[in-house]
């Protein structure tokens, strides 16, 4: 009796102990406590403003605004977890380099009728329980050609998200600038309609002691409407470039911050080719697509690998009998396996690979040439908003001349209301022009920092 219960209770630590090993541990706790979503970082839920500090009573800074998104933003944090789940596959590559233990056990209770002897309906218990061991011996390089993929990949999504960063970094500065340019230029718009409602009160003034038509009164009511219709497109402007920075951040309200723009980065003027040689070096998004060809590459490894046998240590220590105590034994062999014919699958596989790995460096020339045409575009940009910032500043210098010339012209009679109207239009557009110029030139330092890869 005591032989049966070691026996018995030995089948039972077996089973005990896979159930715990799939069941029990830590990491199965932890999953479950993520797939409940009880308590979702930001990223994974929305942010809200109170919890980085953002209220109507803050001053925003590009500083404080990429630290914020840099570490909230839905984006960032999906690349974050690609690559955990990249770092997860390399894990379960190398595994296999490791013996493969299993355990199991059972008890059945069946019948044992023959043909020609008298049936019954008389069951039989039997148990078993057993421990094994699988060993990989040599795969003619299947294996290391797995690991390395996953390790391409693992690097590759390391690489997609420093490109996440670099270019959500792009996207808050893109459009903190704009939220600067946009509140620049409502201020313009605001600055036209004061003027032109005191130009209005100064005609009414004229034409009741008879010193302006009609005409002039409605023409200066009519310019004080239009600049009005000006203000208020600059205001759903300045609201939709706040949008937009609130989005960049990883919010989806209105906090009502106050951004305040810095002084612009400095740069000094570089080739196309010199900043193209750096982000060859640098640029994320093509050092992924080059992680993704060396993945691709050892893809073509394992697909020939897989034409060669697979040799493979298997060990075994079992339970057996009908009642206790047990019968045990163990076994061990060295096997190797061969699929000798597949219908050509194996073959069409390499062919695959080889596709891809030429499809992946495809990809990469692709990118190169990409990154040099979006490395030139900035750079003509921040040449042309260079050449516009001292013109803009001329242009308002002899706009403002020419409103202050007319301006008392029209007090003596000497210009007309549509001459006084053409200026103060003039130097508002000018004012706008200076505004875009400065802004245009951050805009495209920006750009040529993303395009060479800085985050």
């Amino acid at each position: 009796m005591k032989h049966r219960f070691c026996s018995y209770y030995s089948i039972r630590v077996i089973l005990a102990c896979t159930l715990a090993a799939t069941t029990g541990c830590a990491t199965v706790r932890q999953a479950r406590t993520i797939q409940k979503g009880e308590q979702s970082p930001p990223g994974e839920r929305l942010l809200k403003a109170d919890e980085v500090g953002l209220s109507s009573n803050t001053v925003l800074t590009l500083d404080r605004a990429l630290e914020i998104a840099l570490a909230y933003h839905p984006s960032v944090v999906e690349a974050q977890q690609s690559l955990a789940a990249a770092t997860a596959q390399v894990y379960q590559a190398r595994a296999a380099y490791w013996p493969q233990l299993s355990a199991g056990a059972g008890e059945t209770r069946s019948t044992s009728n023959t043909q020609g002897t008298p049936e019954s309906s008389h069951a039989r218990n039997s148990f078993n329980g057993s421990i094994g061991l699988d060993l990989l011996v040599y795969d003619f390089g299947k294996t290391p050609a797995i690991v390395r993929q996953a390790y391409a990949r693992q690097i590759a999504a390391s690489e997609n998200l420093r490109a996440a960063r670099s270019d959500l970094a792009y996207v808050v500065r893109t459009a903190f600038y704009n939220l600067g340019k946009a509140g620049e230029l409502t201020q313009v718009a605001a600055d036209a309609v004061r003027q032109f409602k005191t130009r209005l009160d100064q005609v009414q003034a004229f034409q009741e002691v008879g010193r302006r038509t009609r005409y002039d009164l409605t023409k200066s009511d009519v310019d004080l409407g239009n600049a009005k219709l000006s203000l208020i497109k600059a205001k759903n402007d300045e609201s939709d470039a706040r949008a937009a920075l609130n989005r960049s951040l990883g919010l989806a309200e209105e906090p009502g911050y106050t951004p305040r723009p810095g002084m612009p980065p400095s740069f000094s003027m570089t080739s196309a080719p010199a900043l193209l040689d750096k982000a060859r070096r640098n640029h994320p998004g093509l050092r992924a697509l080059q992680a993704q060809e060396r993945a691709a590459y050892a893809a073509v490894d394992e697909a020939i690998a897989s034409l060669y046998p697979e040799v493979g240590l298997q060990a075994k220590y079992g339970l057996t009998g009908g009642s206790f105590p047990l019968t045990w034994n163990w076994s061990a062999a060295l096997q190797s396996t061969l699929q000798v014919f597949t219908g050509h699958r194996q073959t069409w596989r390499i062919r695959e690979a080889v596709a891809q790995l030429q499809q992946a460096r495809t990809r990469v020339t692709a990118r190169e040439q990409q990154i040099y045409q979006d490395l030139q575009n900035a750079l003509n940009q921040l040449d042309s908003a260079l050449q516009r910032l001292p013109l803009t500043d001329l242009l308002v210098k002899q706009a403002q001349e020419s409103v202050d010339l007319v301006s008392e012209r029209y007090k003596l009679g000497a210009a007309s209301a549509v001459e006084v109207t053409d200026a103060q239009v003039a130097l508002t557009g000018a004012r706008a022009e200076q505004v875009k110029a400065k802004f245009d030139y951050q805009a495209a330092l920006a750009q040529i920092r993303h395009a060479a890869g800085e985050e």
